[in-house]
């Protein structure tokens, strides 16, 4: 028996479908495995996965949102080892590790951001794992203004926004492979970490000279 054969048995049926799927989704390419197929890889009859998942939709559903549980699990474990006080680094911490999670699982991270019938913002069960991370994003920059950190009038809306447009497009040079070339000496994910560290170090100093000239 595999190592492979021993996750896949100590899956139930919903878990063994989800990841037979990741892993056809991988070996197809651009084609999404149906239901028919998936059945077929795990050894059940397709009627058995029709009672779980009833159409090709529900089950690519399943795989994003599994996704985005293991993205939420891996934001809060990075939160976690940071000082609770700093916020700034929490938040740090938390880009880095959207972005470590995109380098770690490229076809979940392709299937949420880019599949075409896979509009998640339009999915409830899928929207409220993003719905989390804007909730948290913007807790923590209000930690971080009313210790200091930011200006009190700083706009936080548009500071998540802007974190979010460039964690996603720093995650997408990763997974595409086009970081290498700005950073050929070192390893893509340390070179996205210096790049988010940079970004965040950016924006957490102009506010706090802003509120110092801004005293004077």
């Amino acid at each position: 028996m595999s190592k492979h054969d021993d996750i896949m048995r100590g899956l139930g049926l919903h878990g063994q479908a989800v990841l037979a799927t990741i892993e056809m989704m991988v070996d197809l390419g651009k084609r999404d495995p149906d239901l028919d197929h998936v059945a077929e890889r795990i050894g059940i009859p397709a009627d058995d996965l029709r009672r779980i998942f009833p159409d090709n939709h529900s089950l690519l559903v399943a795989v994003a949102e599994q996704a985005l549980m293991r993205l939420m699990d891996s934001c809060t474990k990075a939160i976690v080892r940071i000082n609770p006080d700093d916020a700034v680094a929490q938040f740090l911490a938390l880009g880095n590790a959207y972005v470590r999670w995109a380098a770690e699982h490229r076809m979940q991270f392709r299937l949420i951001t880019g599949h075409p019938s896979l509009d998640v913002m339009h999915i409830p069960e899928l929207r409220r794992y993003l719905d989390s991370v804007v909730d948290l994003m913007t807790r923590m920059l209000e930690r971080a203004r009313d210790a200091g950190r930011l200006r009190d009038d700083e706009n936080i809306a548009m500071i998540v926004l802007s974190s979010q447009t460039f964690a996603y497009g720093l995650a997408r040079m990763v997974v595409d492979g086009r970081l290498e070339g700005w950073f050929p000496s070192k390893d893509p994910l340390e070179a996205a970490e210096l790049a988010m560290a940079d970004f965040v170090q950016r924006f957490a100093r102009a506010a706090t000279k802003r509120q110092s000239l801004g005293g004077r």
